[in-house]
């Protein structure tokens, strides 16, 4: 297997073990959900939560981080959403005062250790993590637990966009890698290039259609084939 059996991240929550014994209650009113949680998708569902809350409170209290006089959620924005439909005031939080990225972090780790994420959801925070943070595939791959094969495959499916992924998921099938994975393929028509001798020719010259696909692909299969020509020195 690509992805590692064992989630090996360091898992930054349970550094607030302790304080999850005597957590802060704060007013709901001053807390607000984070517009960077890694999860895009179902982020309102709150269905699964809403029973066992009723009849049990709030096992385990969201991490939350001070900004600009209000909470932002790290972990627990669904369980956030369920307080609010219960009609609760206040909730159990921990508050924590690492950064940012460090809480971009946890929040990616924990919702990934709870598989509280969907392969294309973890790719888009891969993406972001490589691009807007500068994080290596290394460090990324340290933080999920995820070996670099897997990391690459989730930074591929992360360029489809979210309106095909729903679809995907509106038809019944389940939203795995494999899927995913076929999705893109369909989307940047990939497989698509078709390649075949000229008739009447004996000289080895083949034709390439490229009318199949789109303008990124094409460019990048010129781009290709222009390096082939290069390392075999073609000139035509």
């Amino acid at each position: 297997m690509s992805k590692k059996t064992e989630f090996q991240a360091l898992d930054l929550i349970s550094a607030y073990s302790e304080k999850k014994k005597n957590p802060s209650h704060l007013e709901l009113s001053q807390i607000s959900p984070n517009p960077m949680q890694p999860r895009l998708i179902g982020r309102e569902d709150t269905t699964d939560l809403l029973p066992s809350m009723e009849r049990l409170g709030l096992i385990e209290p969201i991490l939350v981080r001070k900004d600009k006089g209000k909470y932002l959620i790290v972990a627990g924005e669904r369980r956030y959403r369920a307080a609010i439909k219960l009609g609760w005031k206040e909730i159990p939080a921990i508050i924590t005062d690492a950064n940012e990225d460090v809480c971009y972090e946890m929040s990616l780790a924990e919702n990934e250790k709870r598989k509280n994420l969907n392969p294309w959801e973890v790719g888009k925070a891969i993406q972001f993590l490589r691009k807007e943070k500068r994080k290596t595939a290394e460090e990324v791959s340290e933080l999920l637990g995820y070996s670099g094969r897997y990391v690459k495959q989730l930074s591929s499916i992360a360029r489809l966009d979210q309106k095909s992924v729903m679809e995907l998921m509106i038809s019944g099938k389940p939203l795995s890698v494999k899927n995913l994975e076929e999705l893109l393929k369909r989307k940047e028509n990939r497989g698509g290039e078709t390649i075949s001798p000229r008739s009447g020719s004996s000289s080895g010259r083949i034709s390439i259609n490229l009318s199949k696909l789109n303008g990124r692909v094409r460019d990048n299969f010129l781009r290709d084939l222009g390096l082939l020509k290069k390392k075999y020195g073609i000139n035509e």
